[in-house]
């Protein structure tokens, strides 16, 4: 899984207007991956952070991955909050992530007017808040249909 994120965030890294996409895509892996084995898929998250840091094509790329990817770990955790606490937990990581991924995009990509910046921390609050309702319904999908067909449970060791 790290090696699929790797190669996904390197696609994103290349193809450079697809980089969110490509992060995105990497941290679904990672949701799967946690599906598997639980929390002990923390490591497969770091791993694909220090490869994709050290790849030098990719290093805002794994930036970005390393705001954006660990949600998928702790989502379950904020899912079994009640109701209030987890609206409460979930805008506190969206605002920080988005913040997050304002500053890379602002200092280390390119710098843009105002009106850009505006358009994009409006945007990455969007993106997120759509990104855990994709999270949500592919982890609904993956539980109960495509776990099934795609038999991952071979490779994860669950003895």
């Amino acid at each position: 899984m790290a090696a699929l994120s790797v190669v996904m965030l390197l696609l994103g890294a290349l193809l450079n207007i697809l980089d969110l996409t490509a992060v995105i895509i990497a941290s679904v892996f990672l949701m799967i991956a946690r599906e598997e084995i639980g929390y002990k898929s923390i490591a497969i998250y770091l791993v694909t952070v220090v490869i994709s840091i050290i790849i030098p094509m990719t290093f805002v790329t794994a930036i970005e991955y390393a705001i954006i990817a660990v949600y998928p770990i702790f989502k379950p955790l904020l899912d079994k909050q009640k109701l209030a606490l987890k609206w409460v937990l979930k805008i506190v990581y969206i605002l920080l992530a988005s913040a997050g991924i304002f500053l890379v995009s602002r200092f280390l990509v390119a710098e843009a007017p105002l009106y850009m910046d505006i358009l994009l921390a409006v945007g990455c609050v969007l993106v997120f808040f759509l990104y855990d309702i994709l999270l949500f319904r592919f982890s609904m999908y993956y539980g109960f249909t495509l776990r099934r067909k795609l038999r991952l449970d071979r490779f994860f060791n669950q003895n």
